[in-house]
């Protein structure tokens, strides 16, 4: 199975599951688009525990990935890629080649930090609450405490990041060899961060 494929599987698995889901476990008061992006956190969330205590098996698939100038979207894959704890380390590879590097090192742990602490505070908060929406006990606080520190998560992580690109000494530094592009085209997967500081407002909006 090509990467891509898999990728586009993963995603229509967990929206067919969550649509199948949204009337069953009795979701009350959250629109549909704000319960799909409080389950999808609660997936990354064990997406990133994976990348977490996987971290050196996701260095090896960026090395190589590197070495060999391919890209996970193109690479052909086993039906077992679409579990979980195979689809994360793949493509936090990815993410570690081509996008932030800094998830590719061992020398700090910045990376482990950012997806350790959204894992805490957006993850396991946004599962608490939903449990709390699904028992009909209040929940609105939890839920706003776990957007809340989404949304700036992600600010402070795109800052330090444009940062980084800037600085000669990171690993992030926009070079021959690691190029931004205008307007960071060519760390196009650098895009998908956007979600994560637009869809944590948008569920606060909606919730208020």
């Amino acid at each position: 199975m090509i990467g891509f494929k898999g990728a586009l599987i993963e995603i229509s698995l967990f929206l067919f599951i969550s649509n199948d889901l949204y009337d069953k476990i009795g979701i009350k008061n959250l629109d549909f688009i704000s319960y799909l992006w409080i389950l999808f956190t609660i997936l990354t969330g064990l997406w990133e525990l994976v990348y977490i205590f996987n971290h050196n098996k996701s260095i090896d698939i960026s090395n190589n990935l590197i070495k060999t100038n391919k890209h996970v979207w193109f690479n052909n894959y086993k039906l077992n890629m679409l579990l979980p704890w195979n689809f994360s380390l793949i493509f936090y590879g990815e993410y570690g080649a081509y996008a932030d590097r800094e998830y590719m090192t061992n020398k700090d742990i910045w990376s482990r930090v950012i997806e350790g602490s959204h894992l805490l505070f957006c993850g396991i908060i946004s599962y608490i609450a939903i449990i709390l929406n699904i028992i009909n006990y209040k929940y609105d606080i939890l839920l706003g405490a776990a957007m809340g520190a989404q949304s700036m998560n992600s600010i402070l992580y795109m800052f330090e990041y444009y940062n980084q690109t800037k600085d000669i000494n990171s690993l992030n530094y926009n070079c021959n060899s690691f190029p931004l592009g205008t307007l960071w085209c060519k760390r196009p997967f650098m895009y998908i961060n956007i979600l994560w500081t637009i869809m944590p407002l948008y569920v606060i909006y909606s919730t208020m």
